[in-house]
């Protein structure tokens, strides 16, 4: 019979992993909690979290969201990050923390419904971020409302460069009326 306590830890974490854009499964061995609490640090100005966790309730939680192919990665000591806003944000606050003396070892994770194993850091990392991906939308959107009115501006401005020929022609006697 399940504890309350494990039920609770249950629903947390099937929360997590449904409102998460990208998972990431991780091997902490060797590291300490100082270590650990400076990564979470960094991790939560991105709107990320990591968490230690049992691996049997991480396993329930990934069937009850649909997220089976979890189970392969949940072997051992596990961390596992949520990337809730950018995944790139996540996947590179990771990096930069595994050039320290200590790694987090990510053993693989999933983006959106696809499982992704080995290299994931290397995988989400290369992926626009966020605010890339918006300012390219916008650009996309911008280009050619910028042609239209471009087009317009040439042909009042050629207008002008006309009127203006003519008056030069007549001597500048157009002004003067």
């Amino acid at each position: 019979m399940p504890t309350q306590r494990k039920i609770d830890q249950v629903a947390e974490l099937t929360d997590k992993l449904a409102r998460s854009q990208v998972t990431l499964i991780a091997d902490y061995r060797g590291m300490t909690v100082s270590e650990i609490t400076g990564l979470r640090n960094k991790l939560r100005q991105s709107n990320a979290e990591l968490i230690v966790a049992k691996n049997t309730l991480v396993e329930i939680a990934a069937r009850a969201t649909g997220h089976t192919g979890l189970e392969s990665l949940l072997a051992g000591p596990t961390a596992v990050a949520f990337a809730y806003d950018d995944a790139t944000a996540v996947a590179k606050a990771i990096q930069d923390f595994n050039k320290g003396p200590r790694q987090l070892n990510v053993r693989g994770g999933l983006l959106g419904t696809s499982l992704l194993q080995g290299d994931v850091l290397d995988q989400v990392s290369k992926m626009p971020t966020r605010q890339q991906v918006l300012a390219q939308i916008v650009g996309g959107v911008a280009a050619p409302v910028s042609g239209v009115v471009g087009v317009i501006n040439a042909a009042v401005s050629n207008v002008l460069y006309v009127l203006q020929a003519r008056i030069d022609q007549q001597g500048g006697e157009g002004v003067a009326a």
